[in-house]
């Protein structure tokens, strides 16, 4: 659910970087593969700042209250369903501001 990643991921990270909660060191040096990974502390800091985002709450034109990120992507997800078993067109998701 790529309209989902800046809203959610890419603002967070953001934050993280500016509160300075996450740093450079906080990484592993690349591996074989190319892989860089956060060390065990960063990654619980990372996931307790993660389900904060997931449980701020949003509009979202098929209700009519304000709605979790969580419960948006399960909405939007109906959304697709729906376009692909009616051929409708399917309308992402727009975070309004």
């Amino acid at each position: 659910m790529e309209e989902f990643r800046s809203p959610i991921v890419d603002s967070l990270v953001v934050t993280l970087a500016n509160k300075q909660a996450i740093k450079p060191d906080d990484f592993t040096a690349p591996n074989a593969e190319g892989g860089v990974y956060l060390t065990e502390h960063p990654r619980r800091v990372f996931l307790k700042y993660f389900e904060e985002r997931m449980n701020t709450e949003v509009s979202h034109p098929d209700v009519q209250t304000a709605v979790s990120y969580r419960r948006a992507i399960q909405l939007q997800i109906r959304r697709y369903r729906r376009s692909l078993l009616e051929v409708a067109p399917y309308t992402a998701f727009l975070r309004s501001v």
